[in-house]
């Protein structure tokens, strides 16, 4: 398992991202992960219980043809939450294989582009009453300034992505900074 933490650029809430890549969501239900939390802090577990969680699968990962181990994790994650309409899910899935992720590779600073698709969430502590997006992307990028580039303006102004903005239900796209990289605890895996 490795666990990283970021902070939010912006001051919207959430202001914390907490990203653990497992082997699968089990693993987040298993003895050893929970065995963790039995030995966290009461200051700990008081904030476990107002943490909401989701479980997202893989769904596919676009890596920068110059990105290596070392540029990872980087500084900056953008994170981008979708829900599209039922119609619309086969278009998003061609546009960011066939398009997209490409375009957005030629972003400078961009490093790799991670798609997930929920499997399950928990909102605990009414802290987001939200809808809870379906997809979720991690773009992560070594400096903040990469919307302000011809090159992004390009990879999000395509007809192509006219066409699918137009069956999104929601999107979210927030960024956040590395805080914090704890590494890989191989065995919780």
């Amino acid at each position: 398992m490795t666990a990283i933490r970021y902070k939010a650029v912006d001051s919207k809430p959430p202001k914390w991202l907490a990203l653990y890549d497992i082997e699968t969501p089990e693993v987040a239900n298993s003895d050893d992960y929970n065995a963790l939390r039995a030995q966290a802090s009461d200051n700990e577990k008081m904030i476990l219980s107002k943490l909401g969680s989701r479980s997202y699968v893989h769904n596919g990962t676009f890596t920068g043809t110059e990105t290596t181990s070392e540029d990872l994790p980087t500084k900056y994650v953008w994170v981008v939450s979708l829900e599209v309409a039922s119609e619309g899910e086969d278009d998003l899935d061609r546009w960011y294989k066939e398009e997209h992720m490409d375009l957005l590779s030629k972003v400078p600073g961009w490093k790799r582009g991670r798609r997930y698709r929920l499997v399950d969430f928990d909102q605990r502590g009414g802290l987001s009453e939200a809808p809870v997006c379906k997809h979720l992307t991690l773009h992560e990028f070594d400096n903040k300034d990469f919307m302000a580039t011809p090159e992004f303006k390009r990879a999000t102004s395509t007809e192509w992505q006219a066409r699918v903005l137009a069956k999104f239900v929601r999107k979210e796209v927030r960024l956040f900074e590395l805080y914090r990289d704890f590494g890989k605890r191989p065995e919780i895996l």
